[in-house]
């Protein structure tokens, strides 16, 4: 599962990546995107404008199995999401997305980030739920697409988000297409070769400790 994630970008770095039309509400430069936590998505509104809005992380309840992460193999057997990926798909831009791995003789295990080097924004695919509150606000909740990660990273991180191309992108968004058939062909997990796993501060397990720090790599001793 995905329980942490890194946006290190600017809104003017996400209009002109994601060809964003409006921005609602967004949030940039993010270190350590924990459940629960407001998070910005990239979603077309009821004017089909493509916006930037903001959506908390983790379908409600919270604590449900599927809440933060689904997996997209499964999108067709569950009405609520088939309703969801019909109607209601989105992107969160993602830098880096982190996980954990056993060195050694170290007592813990050791947070680890994950990027692709070649893109430093990733359009993880999502879905959201959408309903109206008491108070008359919009509410939203969305959940993150992942799939098996492979090679040598399957040992320690089984699951990783689904990055959608550029085209995927453009399908993803797309109000008019609601065939799964045909947007199961952008669902991938990003090649091992393409992603950079390093350790960093195991400070980002803290819900609330957010700072540059937290995508530094550091180094592992020897005798770990």
């Amino acid at each position: 599962m995905i329980e942490r994630f890194s946006l290190t970008a600017e809104i003017g770095d996400l209009m002109d990546r994601f060809g964003i039309q409006k921005v609602v509400h967004g949030h940039s430069n993010r270190f350590n995107v924990a459940p629960t936590q407001t998070v910005s998505i990239i979603m077309n509104d009821r004017h089909q404008t493509r916006v930037l809005q903001e959506s908390r992380w983790g379908l409600f309840p919270f604590w449900a199995k599927d809440s933060l992460n689904t997996d997209y193999a499964t999108l067709g057997e569950k009405p609520f999401l088939q309703r969801m990926l019909q109607r209601q798909r989105c992107i969160i831009p993602c830098s880096g997305f982190y996980g954990q791995k056993q060195f050694g003789k170290e007592r813990e295990p050791r947070a680890m980030h994950t990027v692709v080097p070649s893109q430093p924004l990733l359009a993880v695919a999502g879905i959201y739920d959408c309903w109206r509150h008491v108070n008359g606000k919009e509410v939203r909740a969305v959940t993150m697409l992942t799939a098996a990660s492979s090679g040598t990273m399957s040992v320690w991180q089984p699951r990783v988000p689904v990055v959608l191309d550029e085209e995927g992108v453009e399908d993803w968004l797309n109000p008019q297409l609601s065939d799964f058939g045909k947007l199961r062909k952008h669902l991938e997990a990003p090649e091992g070769y393409l992603m950079r796993s390093y350790p960093v501060t195991n400070a980002v397990h803290d819900d609330w400790y957010e700072a540059p720090d937290c995508i530094r790599e550091i180094a592992i001793p020897d005798f770990a």
